[in-house]
């Protein structure tokens, strides 16, 4: 009953900042403080709601009601359809998922068993490989980049040898010119 007395309290203190009750003129008759008046608002209403089952319905349903009056309603309705879209895209995902799930809970015995908790630890040995075969992939591709470099270079100094060899073929065949020449011009 305590929180009946500071719930009467707090109703005289409101009855106080409120002012005195109206006159005749109002439903509310005589000396009733404003607590007798709430409980006989109370009484009146339930009274006229006794034996009418849809309008209790409908006043059970007000929260409802009021949030399909707020302004945000359809804001969260189109949230709500953004989650499905969401949702549907991500199906078959979900559902694989959910058999790779159903798969490990049946092979969870398997995979405690002892001789599975028995192995070794190699994470150590797994990451020093993976480094290395890093260093031996980057060491792989600088013995490429370098072999392509010495192909070049190769190709290029063919080109200077084919260069130097037609030049001196030319050369060649103007002193076997001359020297037919002065072989002609000598036996004349």
């Amino acid at each position: 009953m305590e929180a009946l007395d500071v719930l009467e309290k707090r109703v005289d203190a409101l009855n106080d900042l409120l002012g005195p009750l109206p006159d005749e003129d109002t439903a509310i008759k005589g000396g009733e403080n404003l607590t007798d008046s709430l409980t006989s608002a109370h009484t009146l209403l339930t009274s006229a709601l006794s034996g009418r089952d849809k309008i209790t319905e409908v006043l059970k349903r007000t929260d409802e009601l009021e949030s399909y009056l707020d302004p945000n309603f359809l804001d969260d309705k189109q949230d709500v359809k953004a989650q499905e879209v969401y949702i549907n895209t991500i199906a078959t995902e979900l559902a694989g998922n959910f058999e790779m799930l159903e798969k490990i809970k049946s092979l969870e015995p398997t995979l405690g068993a002892e001789y599975f908790s028995n192995i070794p630890d190699a994470t150590d040995k797994l990451k020093a490989l993976n480094n290395s075969t890093s260093e031996q992939k980057d060491q792989g591709e600088m013995i490429e980049q370098s072999i392509i470099l010495a192909i070049q270079r190769y190709s290029e100094i063919q080109a200077g040898i084919k260069e130097s060899l037609r030049k001196m073929n030319e050369r060649i065949d103007e002193l076997e010119q001359r020297l037919s020449k002065k072989k002609k011009d000598v036996d004349v």
